[in-house]
């Protein structure tokens, strides 16, 4: 099973065993476990021995193996001047070539997990833990700023309970006290007070590591309630939100999804995706917009599910993708069970797309990514990004257990597409960048300005107000100053 994922440590602000690293293609296969050479006579303790497997197995997966030094007799005395695992690990990333866009050694994806902890079986990347929330901080008039949940995951306590983005936070329990002092200019706003603004950030943090908390919220009407989460597993619902714009020129499909989520027949996840589509085939929509902002990744059978999904007839059975692989993982067997095959289309559609659009935030990573690379040889496709383009994430893995308490996943492969693109360790450049990602409106807002810049595109209305009959309802929203670049309260969202 082919698996491609961001980490997430601290998703949502709640814990999430997706615990996948950056843009990895994260297949989980069961192969022979191969015991490290070690030199008759030599006694070597257990965490010894750890460490020696973690050089063995990152010499034997990495992409870059060449560059890593040849395991002979120095190799006891290499592994040994490191304290930790993870220290090295990371000297061992260090030996990749240097990249100079994030001015770092090219692999800052390979990782270790605890499997002790987390348990070794795949099944658990199904399942999250936590409330579900994502929090930033954003003004509401010119003197103060408050928490803004700008993502609330589908199937947590949060979303069920009928928070939404937009909603403003005013009180945690029994503390009512969230506002942050601003000073508003020409529709800039700062923090005026560093202390009052750390201080809400920690009490959000203490808050999420909580059980279960009361959580009195302003919805965009300006109506307030008071919602009782918990923070629990779920299983993801990864559709935020879906609709069919009417125009009278063409209809427009919108799919905005968290994640690429399993997708397997029979299952929730693909009955939902399937109306989606349905959906989208009955109502002949011309143009796709695939909202894709806070998007890390997901399984590669799922871009696969979707990518047949969209593309046109003409690329019918055409290559979707291929594998560039190390020199160990080119030859034959040495992954029994595993095919490194190329991919091709095979169409599941009717639909006739002129263009599609992908809203993309510099999280937007991995299978996302894939998904938008599968698709630029064949159809029109335009990015839409809140500042340059993507993650970057060209690269993947597999998880490797060494002896029952370390996974360790290496990057081991790249997928390139028909036009043998793959090497975007910068991101994919947007077509319209610095579109704000405007979170004081709901997803599928016809007026949030990411959506609006690509219904504009897609009209021909450079610069005007999208406006149309929408299949689902919205409601009024309030006009707010977002504060840009200090407003991400979830700091484990993402690891580097």
């Amino acid at each position: 099973m082919f698996y491609w994922k961001i980490i997430s440590v601290m998703r949502g602000l709640g814990y999430k065993f997706f615990l996948v690293n950056g843009f990895f293609l994260l297949f989980f296969i069961s192969c022979k476990k191969e015991m490290l050479p070690i030199s008759e006579g030599t006694e070597r303790a257990a965490d010894q021995q750890l460490k020696d497997s973690i050089f063995h197995y990152y010499k034997l997966y990495s992409l870059w193996s060449d560059n890593i030094m040849s395991e002979d007799k120095a190799l006891f005395s290499f592994t040994d001047s490191y304290a930790s695992p993870v220290d090295l690990l990371t000297a061992l990333k260090r030996t990749t070539p240097f990249h100079a866009g994030y001015n770092a050694s090219i692999d800052r994806f390979s990782y270790l997990e605890d499997i002790s902890k987390i348990g070794s079986s795949p099944d658990d990347i199904e399942v999250n833990r936590g409330f579900g929330l994502f929090v930033s901080l954003g003004a509401v008039n010119e003197n103060f700023a408050y928490p803004i949940i700008y993502y609330a995951e589908g199937g947590s306590s949060a979303a069920q309970s009928g928070i939404r983005r937009s909603d403003v936070i005013l009180g945690i329990d029994d503390d009512q006290d969230f506002s942050v002092p601003v000073s508003c200019e020409s529709g800039s706003c700062k923090f005026t007070d560093e202390k009052i603004r750390q201080a809400v950030v920690n009490k959000l943090l203490a808050a999420m590591q909580q059980s279960s908390m009361r959580i009195k919220v302003r919805h965009t009407d300006g109506n307030e309630s008071t919602k009782s989460i918990s923070s629990t597993p779920y299983e993801v619902n990864p559709i935020i939100k879906n609709k069919v714009f009417l125009y009278p020129a063409k209809a427009i499909g919108y799919l905005a999804l968290s994640s690429f989520e399993a997708v397997p027949e029979g299952k929730a996840n693909r009955s939902r995706l399937n109306q989606v589509f349905d959906d989208f085939e009955q109502n002949q929509i011309r143009d796709l917009i695939f909202d894709l902002r806070y998007n890390t990744g997901g399984h590669v059978s799922t871009v696969e599910y979707m990518a047949n999904k969209i593309i046109g007839a003409t690329a019918d059975r055409a290559l979707m993708y291929k594998y560039i692989l190390n020199t160990y993982l080119s030859q034959p067997n040495n992954l029994p069970g595993e095919s490194f095959d190329d991919v091709n289309f095979q169409r599941r559609n009717n639909l006739n797309l002129s263009t599609v659009y992908f809203l993309v935030t510099d999280v937007t990573a991995s299978a996302s990514e894939l998904l938008i690379n599968v698709l630029r040889p064949y159809m029109n496709v335009v990015i839409i990004a809140e500042h340059n383009g993507t993650y970057g994430k060209p690269v993947g893995f597999f998880r490797q257990e060494i002896m029952g308490k370390k996974g360790l996943w290496v990057a081991s492969f790249k997928l390139t597409n028909a036009r043998n693109q793959t090497d975007y360790w910068d991101g994919i450049g947007g077509d319209q960048r610095n579109v704000r990602d405007y979170i004081f409106r709901d997803f599928g807002d016809a007026e949030e300005d990411m959506l609006s810049a690509a219904l504009n595109h897609s009209l021909g209305k450079a610069g005007s107000s999208a406006r149309a009959s929408a299949r689902s309802d919205r409601g009024q929203a309030v006009k707010m100053t977002r504060i840009e670049n200090v407003n991400i309260v979830s700091q484990g969202y993402m690891r580097r």
